[in-house]
């Protein structure tokens, strides 16, 4: 009878497991409005109200709530270790509870669904503090966070991540959406109440991981909120699961999830909004006691006096500040709208001298700069911009609002514009040293000496980083380029003519080899540029010189040819004295570059990792595969 038994009890295991194999083959495809019996397998504090919609936690604290779907989904071919594209769409709602939200949730794909250890809060129900990070995790994730955490790198109270391994996003941006009407980002609150939909692509090919998000109510926006190009071979190599994850702390919140779509190899399926479950009203604050409260007599001629004075101050208070906002309006000097400092016509005219030629900085192909004084100690630099359509003038005052708030040493700070006709002037801080062109390949400027190049180098470096990750959003610079990059008073870089819509750069020499068929600028089309401009800056010559011998009209091709002879040092610019180079730090910036300008976009580092190339933080890769395909 044992022996039947157990007979029997293996023949059921063996039945399940086929059936779970066979679903989870033809599992690679879902859509769920709601998750009424729907294939989801529950844990923590998540439940399924009877409406459809799933609660992964309440407005408890220190909660934690997981919800995967039944079957693991298979993220690579057969016989293949190479990953697999994927799409899905899914439509959440974050109700803060009293006070301040907390703490978010997150999209999963996961080996397992044992979280055994977790912690709540800040971890998500998905690490804690000893396995955060660790590789052998071998976690995806998309959080959607509303507390910050400093110790954790988090921006603000309110951003998406894409998270690897670990709750420290290696690419992160403020919630926002993009309107193709307005050519600009608008802010979205996560915790909001409001139903929010989220679209995660991952293209295999161009191993590139895509997360859009916008308001219920609106179209998929054309621009995602988060680009971040990794391989995902090594990470999703066999069958996953997914689902998600939601957590509370001190701070609580309610994470609902409406509606849930997935598909492996092709689009998710378009979710019907009208099929959705709806998001339950919070309580009404309690209604006041009917029992009228307990009068207090009063004279009444006293009451009247203090009623009549009252609203007397009141209307001298408010043409007050009518006389002054009209006297403002008609001074037409400095006012601010839409976080950008606006300058009138009158003001930036009078400051460069009715844009007098003696006050000419210099001229580019995207406008003329000039030098003003708004006050005897306050110099700027104006950049005169025509505008050939009005797409391009609305597109570009669209841009300043947003680059008018980044901050960093290594930029050139935008101050403020001024609009007149199809004519706009950006207002920048002066930067007194001039352009660096003029210091590589003029002799008008003292020679620089190598700590000043690397100085300069490293500089570049942690500036184009933040415009490509560590801003309010990202942003590409499209145009980077020597003349692009100015010098202060201690010879310190500041990269400007940033954040003007995306650009190409039409430098001879600059253009990455993709632009010429995309036109697209794009972070590896900037690497590249920056490659070549770091060659230029030891070497001391420009990316092409025609008149040069043919091996040495292309800088790059020249400098891989150094390298393959094992003669690199000899390619420095001739100005520089020999005993003030330091040849480990020259050969780091010359193999650098030649890893930044590969061809393949695929070879190119990321600016955080140049960023710690330069600072000796990482090693560069073997040189092998450094300059394979250059």
């Amino acid at each position: 009878m044992t022996i039947t038994s157990k007979s029997i009890a293996l023949t059921i295991i063996f039945l399940l497991l086929s059936v779970s194999c066979a679903s989870s083959q033809q599992e690679t495809k879902f859509l769920n409005h709601g998750f009424l019996g729907a294939n989801l397998l529950k844990f923590g504090s998540s439940i399924v109200h009877p409406s459809g919609l799933l609660e992964l936690t309440n407005t408890s604290m220190r909660q934690i709530g997981q919800a995967f779907h039944g079957f693991p989904i298979p993220f690579s071919k057969p016989n293949s270790s190479n990953s697999i594209s994927f799409s899905t769409s899914f439509v959440f709602a974050i109700t803060p509870g009293p006070g301040a939200p907390g703490h978010g949730l997150a999209f999963v794909i996961s080996p397992s669904m044992d979280f055994t250890g977790a912690l709540p809060s800040n971890y998500l129900g998905l690490f804690n503090t000893s396995n955060n990070g660790n590789s052998l995790n071998r976690i995806l994730a998309v959080e959607f966070d509303t507390v910050q955490a400093v110790e954790l790198s988090d921006i603000d109270d309110n951003h998406v991540g894409i998270d690897l391994n670990g709750v420290v996003s290696v690419e992160y941006a403020s919630a926002a959406y993009f309107d193709h009407r307005d050519a600009k980002n608008i802010s979205l609150r996560l915790a909001s109440g409001d139903p929010i939909r989220v679209w995660i692509e991952y293209n295999a090919t161009e191993m590139m991981l895509n997360v859009t998000l916008a308001p219920l109510e609106r179209p998929k926006p054309n621009v995602p909120l988060l680009s971040r190009k990794m391989n995902l071979s090594g990470v999703l190599s066999e069958e996953h699961y997914i689902g998600f994850a939601a957590a509370t702390g001190t701070v609580t919140s309610t994470h609902l999830v409406l509606g849930w779509s997935f598909s492996i190899e092709g689009k998710a399926t378009e979710i019907d909004l009208t099929k959705l479950p709806s998001i339950p009203k919070p309580p009404s604050p309690p209604s006041p006691s009917s029992t009228p409260p307990v009068s207090v007599k009063k004279d009444s001629n006293n009451t009247k006096l203090i009623i009549i004075f009252a609203a007397s101050a009141t209307g001298v208070i408010i043409m007050i500040l009518a006389l002054l906002g009209f006297w403002l309006f008609r001074r037409k000097q400095v006012f601010f709208t839409g976080g950008a400092r606006k300058f009138s016509h009158q003001m930036i005219s009078s400051a460069t001298g009715g844009f007098d030629n003696s006050r000419l900085l210099g001229e580019r192909n995207s406008g003329s700069f000039y030098k003003g004084n708004l006050t005897p100690t306050e110099i700027i630099a104006v950049k005169k911009i025509a505008c050939t359509t009005r797409q391009q003038k609305t597109t570009l005052i669209a841009e300043i609002a947003s680059i008018s708030r980044l901050r960093q040493r290594n930029l050139v700070n935008l101050l403020g514009y001024c609009s007149k006709g199809n004519e706009i002037y950006l207002v920048y801080e002066y930067v007194p040293n001039g352009s660096l062109d003029r210091f590589l390949f003029s002799n008008d400027r003292p020679v620089l000496t190598w700590s000043d190049r690397f100085c300069i180098i490293k500089g570049l470096a942690a500036g184009l980083q933040y415009l490509h990750g560590e801003g309010q959003r990202p942003l590409i610079h499209g145009n980077v380029k020597a003349s692009n990059v100015l010098l202060d008073e201690e010879l310190h870089a500041r990269l400007g003519d940033y954040g003007q819509g995306i650009r190409h750069s039409s430098a001879s020499g600059y253009v990455a080899p993709e632009l010429v068929e995309t036109v697209k600028a794009t972070r590896d089309t900037d690497v590249f540029g920056f490659g070549v401009l770091i060659m230029e800056i030891v070497c001391g010559r420009k990316a092409i010189e025609p008149t040069k011998p043919p091996e040495e009209i292309s800088l790059v091709n020249w400098m891989l040819q150094g390298f393959k002879k094992g003669d690199l040092l000899q390619r420095c610019d001739t100005r520089m004295h020999r005993d003030e180079l330091v040849a480990r730090e020259v050969l780091l910036v010359m193999k650098t570059g030649l890893l930044c300008a590969n061809r393949s976009q695929e070879a190119r580092p990321m600016m955080k990792q140049v960023v710690r190339y330069l600072d000796g933080t990482e090693r560069l890769p073997h040189d092998d595969y450094l300059f394979y395909g250059v």
